[in-house]
């Protein structure tokens, strides 16, 4: 055993890498051996068969993993290395498959996360397929996290043995078994969507299609096999159903024999047959010796047509009932009853591994309360659910194929931007109509009633022709969640991103708090309706409210390109324009890039921001104002690195904060942390017409906090902080409230602008010295790494929690590019 160890190899597969096979083409990684193949969710691995697409079955073997974890054998004839310490059991598989096995439960095979395995399970010979993924008596120290497979003739994974456990699992259209475990196997899953084919008819050959096969019955009897399963979501499909196939209909569990199996918080669905089907192990195949299983089920839901259990009960239940399910676009379970009043306890088999289930309060494999599934942009596209189809609506307008659809008008519905579809934007799309102005609290109500919902799918692309713009109304909602790997992108007509003011931007509005400019107060004041014309274009109209936890919808993923066309003087669109948006909307990983005017602007309002990439914006990039009362962490801005003077009359900051002159107001209070802020010639043109500009203006009688922050590349001085000229004549100054914490710049004349902040711990002009970025965008300095300083953010009802980071920037120190948190998603090259 140790001479295979010494011997044994690594094959290292890189995140994103295709791999084809031919049709005798197989993968077996064996003991002592390690298979290292670690994608990404935005690079996932692919093995598929030699052809373009992945719609095959059966067309190449599939990956074998084999370790030196114990194996159990049939019969009850106990652990395959009995006395000794050596192991051979013969695997199936194929005629390389050869021996696994062994003593060491903590055998370690290598990692295989972000892998995807599609159209394999070619027959090696009778009862002797190959499974998607097969793991022979593979342990604990091997790595199986989010792992598709899609497609296999035979099983999607099976355990032979072993103690391995495994996360995140996607099991799509395969023609036999998703799960099976026997042998012995001991370990723990937990999250996993199982989807049989939906339009197949019946199963090829003797397949009897299951979702999970646990088995120690019969001669295949071995009563050690254990597991415990968390978090199942099992859609059936026509193929389970078919009386008329070899093996008929069948259940959507079979868990037989004398093994011990706990299943927790799990959904069946679609298998006729029956949800599960539980059998004691026949020991010798003659009746004569029956040793019964031990199942245990908590929190199943079930909706199958002819019962729940299709032949014995669990030893013990709970909360296993029958149940109506319908899925979300995330693949979470709709109904009330997925939601639990608590968490069961999930206590996972001990093998060693030390593994620990997450506690869910909810059935099925996807949270209800995400904004996305963690399947969602690294699994084969239209693998999962149904292909969406485009919806007719007076407000649409499409090609005969309907592969380029047009929105214009107002949206007066709740619709989907389904993905594969071009979809472009003419005029100025407004969604919902709560941009009117309203009186009563019975108006308000009545714009909320009437409010709808734009869904925008994960990859889609929308391009704007040059008089476009997408207004969602207060009262509506976007709902515009992409992922890392499919991010949602808005841009102008044309193919790349490298334009700027092609087209106007998108404008969010809600019924948060503004306060008005002069120091006149919330706009409801002591009422509670409100009406603040917004700037943006022609049809803006109304926005603010008095509901600071007010809900806009939900931006995740998002790249915002090419945008800031000028609506009239002093009223431009902004990449993205936040008015009076509440704290119930959430924006995270979005990028505005390539923007006229400012990156992103809230003018009031209470809605936090995490994870921005703000690139090539010609005016500020985060711009606060008009009473916004919020918080914003972790945020990469660069200026244009190849223009030498910005457009007309933009000052180009970084940030911008304003609470002065005839724009005073005083309740304005953000705090900010983990901003990297890098200039370039565009901000220090003293010929521009505004001149050179400092990284930072903080102006007028604002509160603002900002922490673990970076400015480099600004000559005019890195922070200009001013206090508010309330009437414009000098006669009235109040000040501001500027707080700096471990603050680093690099800036040609100064740390400070003006005057230094009110409050500052490791900033002002003392720390400004070099700040080095290196290619994950963090910085390399030593003065970057700090005491976590207790960040504390403003309190606008929330519950905002930051981040409390010991380092300065936007990345951790020692993060690969790869790994930063803006890889892999933002526009290409923007930040090369």
């Amino acid at each position: 055993m140790q001479a295979l160890r010494d011997n044994g190899v690594t094959l290292e597969i890189e995140p994103g890498t295709d791999i084809r096979a031919f049709d005798d083409g197989t993968l077996i990684v064996t003991r002592g051996s390690m298979l290292m193949a670690e994608g990404t969710a935005s690079s996932p691995i692919t093995f598929s068969s030699l052809d373009d697409n992945y719609d095959g079955l059966g067309e190449w073997g599939g990956l074998v993993v084999q370790g030196f974890a114990p194996q159990y054998g049939q019969g009850g004839t106990g652990a395959c290395f009995g006395d000794g310490e050596v192991c051979n059991v013969e695997g199936e598989g194929g005629t390389d498959v050869s021996v696994y096995g062994g003593n060491d439960p903590a055998d370690d095979s290598g990692i295989i996360r972000y892998v995807r395995i599609a159209e394999g399970g070619l027959v090696a010979g009778p009862n002797n397929e190959l499974n998607g993924l097969t793991l022979q008596g593979v342990g604990y120290g091997t790595t199986v996290e989010y792992v598709q497979v899609h497609n296999n003739l035979d099983d999607g994974v099976e355990w032979f043995g072993g103690t391995v456990d495994a996360k995140y699992l996607v099991l799509t259209g395969n023609d036999d078994d998703d799960i099976d475990y026997d042998e012995g196997y001991m370990g723990n899953i937990q999250y996993a969507i199982i989807q049989k084919d939906q339009t197949k008819e019946a199963p090829t050959g003797s397949n009897d299609p299951r979702a999970i096969e646990a088995n120690s019955s019969d001669d295949e009897y071995a009563p050690e096999t254990e597991a415990v399963l968390a978090n199942i979501t099992i859609i059936g499909g026509p193929l389970v159903n078919n009386d008329a196939s070899d093996a008929g209909r069948q259940p959507g569990m079979r868990l037989r024999g004398a093994l011990t199996t706990s299943i927790y918080n799990t959904s069946v669905q679609g298998f006729d047959y029956g949800c599960i089907r539980i059998d004691d192990a026949d020991v010798n195949g003659d009746g004569s010796i029956i040793e019964p299983s031990t199942v245990i089920l908590e929190n199943i839901l079930n909706d199958c047509a002819d019962r729940i259990y299709s032949h014995e009960l669990p030893v013990s239940e709970s909360n296993v009932v029958e149940q109506t399910l319908t899925y979300s676009s995330t693949l979470a379970i709709n109904e009330a009853a997925a939601q639990l009043s608590s968490a069961p306890v999930i206590n996972a088999v001990n093998t060693g591994s030390g593994f620990v289930f997450d506690q869910t309060d909810y059935v099925g494999a996807v949270d209800p309360d995400a904004a996305t599934g963690w399947w969602e942009g690294w699994t084969i596209p239209g693998s999962l659910g149904a292909e969406e189809e485009v919806q007719t609506a007076d407000f649409v307008s499409c090609n005969s194929d309907n592969s380029v659809c047009t929105i214009s008008g107002t949206v007066d519905t709740d619709y989907t931007l389904v993905a594969g579809v071009e979809w472009r934007l003419s005029g100025e799309v407004l969604v919902g109509t709560g941009n009117q102005a309203v009186s009563s609290d019975a108006d308000v109500q009545a714009v909320r009633d009437a409010g709808v919902t734009l869904t925008v799918r994960a990859g889609v692309e929308v391009k704007a022709f040059d008089d476009g713009s997408l207004l969602v109304t207060r009262g509506s909602k976007l709902i515009a969640n992409g992922s890392a790997a499919s991010p949602i992108t808005f841009s102008s007509l044309d193919d790349g991103i490298d334009g700027i003011g092609e087209w106007g931007g998108i404008i969010m509005q809600g019924f948060a708090p503004q306060y008005g400019q002069g120091g006149t107060g919330a706009c409801f004041g002591s009422g509670t309706v409100c009406n603040v014309v917004g700037e943006g274009g022609t049809v803006v109209g109304n926005y603010g409210g008095n509901d600071a936890a007010d809900n806009s919808g939900s931006l995740r993923y998002v790249r915002i390109a090419e945008g800031g066309l000028v609506a009239g003087p002093n009223n431009e669109i902004n990449g993205l324009t936040l008015q009076g948006v509440g704290h119930g909307t959430t924006l995270e990983y979005i990028q505005v890039h390539g923007n006229l005017d400012d990156g992103v602007e809230w003018f009031g309002g209470t809605v936090n921001a995490r994870y921005l990439v703000l690139t090539n914006n010609d005016d500020d990039d985060i711009d606060f104002d008009e009473g916004y009362q919020g918080n914003i962490q972790y945020a990469i801005v660069r200026k244009d690195p190849n223009k030498d003077a910005p457009t007309g009359s933009n000052d180009p900051r970084a940030i911008e904060a304003n609470s002065s002159d005839d724009e005073y107001a005083p309740e304005t209070n953000a705090v900010l942390a983990n901003i990297l802020i890098l200039g370039s010639p565009v901000n220090n043109n003293d010929d521009s017409d505004a001149g050179a500009q400092p990284g930072m203006r903080l102006r007028g009688a604002l509160t603002t906090a900002i922490y673990n922050t970076a400015v480099k590349g600004f000559d005019s001085g890195c922070i200009r902080i001013d206090d508010a000229d309330v009437n414009g004549d000098g006669s009235t100054i109040v000040s501001s409230d500027v707080t700096l914490v471990n603050i680093l710049g690099e800036c040609a004349d100064g740390f400070y602008n003006k005057r230094a902040a009110d409050v500052e711990d490791n900033a002002g002009e003392g720390n400004n010295a070099t700040v080095t970025i290196d290619d994950a965008y963090a910085i390399t300095e030593a003065a970057a790494l700090v005491s976590a300083p207790g960040i504390m953010a403003v309190d606008n009802g929330s519950g905002f929690t930051f981040d409390d980071t010991d380092f300065v920037g936007a990345v951790e120190p020692g993060t690969s590019a790869n790994d930063a948190w803006w890889a892999g998603w933002i526009l290409e090259g923007t930040l090369d």
